[in-house]
């Protein structure tokens, strides 16, 4: 997923857009955690000034699941009125069309 969200972040600076990512780190028993007090958190929160748009993103690749808590958080996110999305590597152009502002 790291280089998917690489290039997804390399096009989202191409057009205008901020983002920010919450990174894991190991925590405590050397195991990944993420330092965010939201389970299921997305990995991308993107958002443009211009447009006033703000988008979450789960990015997963082409045979990679949401788990049930990055569903929630989804959710819940839209329901607050922010653009949601789960986008995988077959999904490129439309994420370029999204970021680009013609979706």
């Amino acid at each position: 997923e790291a280089q998917w969200q690489a290039q997804v972040t390399q096009l989202a600076a191409l057009y205008g857009w901020s983002w920010m990512h919450v990174r894991r780190s190991i925590g405590k028993g050397s195991r990944w955690t993420t330092a965010t007090n939201v389970i299921g958190w997305p990995d991308l929160l993107l958002w443009h000034e211009t447009a006033r748009r703000v988008v979450a993103a789960e990015l997963k690749t082409d045979a990679g699941k949401a788990t049930a808590e990055q569903l929630d958080v989804l959710r819940s996110l839209q329901l607050a009125g922010i653009e949601v999305h789960v986008w995988r590597p077959s999904d490129l152009a439309t994420v370029a069309a999204i970021l680009k502002g013609q979706q």
